[in-house]
């Protein structure tokens, strides 16, 4: 795993490095005041590490001609960011894309699309094709993309070591409502429950549902680490988040503005690359080392093809939400 996130690294290095010289330190002439938000997770954390490094960064880098106010979850949920992003009350945030307002970012948690991260920088960054596939989305709705936040893979927590349909056959698990989640566990052999997020610990522990999907290594630490035996990370789906901007305040800024907010930003995504891979693999240490049994998938190549095959199983009814044109560019691009 180390020389994997070693080799990443390198590759990383590259695509930071490339665009480094792509703005000038004094760029533009205009002054402007922005307003920045994350409110998804609460400082300290990375993300909200990586807005505050994009507002300070540019401060500096414009001799503070362009200055920022930075927000966290005082502003209301990542919803109601959506919308003050949309009406340009804040102008940058770093969230996840509401589906409220269009159903086509289901796809920034799309099954199976991509299983490693090595994959993942390629297609979701600067010149990956979904990266170009959220830009479209975002202008048609009055944003500007500048970049995917990758928060990490997800998988199941168990009291068994379900890693195939069989395995799991009988085991009925909680999954978040949102996207097509559910549907990919119910391809994979679970029998899946709809619960609350906060009646999850109580449900495993009367034994309502056994275990719990969606989430990665991290919400199992956070949530059921006391409960569960097992950790299986099926790796089913990347969960993504957007940095974007409110399509006006980003046409106020010059060119070179423009291209020296893109630069840093470029940079802090491919960074994450590097630390969600890394991250991942700390919180599965601390599953094991708590006593929890810890499987990953990618350790078991015929297991993890067989659940991708199954998972992209809700390829269809993806279809039928971000449409044919959008999915028979991601299949084309696949091959």
């Amino acid at each position: 795993m180390k020389k994997r996130i070693v080799a990443l690294a390198c590759i990383l290095a590259l695509t930071i490095t490339s665009g480094i010289f792509t703005a000038s330190a004094q760029a533009g002439t205009k002054k402007h005041s922005l307003k920045i938000v994350h409110t998804t997770l609460p400082a300290p954390s990375a993300s909200r590490a990586a807005i505050e490094e994009l507002a300070e960064r540019v401060t500096k880098e414009t001799d503070g001609r362009i200055k920022f106010k930075v927000y966290g979850i005082e502003l209301g949920d990542y919803l109601e960011i959506n919308e003050m992003i949309l009406r340009g009350e804040v102008d940058i945030m770093l969230d996840p894309i509401a589906t409220t307002f269009d159903p086509r970012w289901a796809a920034m948690q799309f099954p199976y699309l991509v299983t490693d991260y090595e994959k993942a920088a390629e297609i979701f960054g600067p010149d990956g094709f979904m990266n170009t596939l959220f830009k479209k989305w975002a202008d048609e709705k009055g944003m500007h993309w500048m970049g995917s936040w990758m928060q990490g893979f997800t998988g199941v927590s168990l009291n068994h070591g379900a890693t195939t349909p069989e395995e799991a056959k009988g085991i009925k698990i909680r999954s978040t409502p949102v996207g097509l989640v559910q549907y990919i566990y119910r391809h994979l052999g679970f029998e899946v429950s709809i619960l609350p997020y906060s009646e999850v610990p109580t449900a495993i522990s009367t034994g309502v549902v056994e275990g719990q999907a969606g989430g990665g290594p991290a919400q199992t630490w956070n949530l059921v680490r006391d409960i569960n035996k097992y950790y299986v990370h099926y790796r089913s789906d990347l969960e993504l988040w957007g940095m974007v901007m409110n399509k006006d305040s980003w046409n106020k800024l010059e060119a070179d503005d423009q291209a020296l907010f893109q630069k840093i930003v470029d940079e802090i995504m491919a960074k994450r690359v590097i630390s969600a891979e890394a991250e991942e693999q700390d919180y599965m240490k601390k599953l094991a080392d708590h006593g929890l049994t810890v499987i990953d998938l990618i350790d078991s190549p015929d297991k993890l093809a067989q659940a991708t095959e199954l998972g992209r199983k809700t390829w269809p009814q993806m279809e039928e939400i971000i449409g044919k044109e959008a999915m028979d560019t991601i299949r084309a691009s696949l091959k």
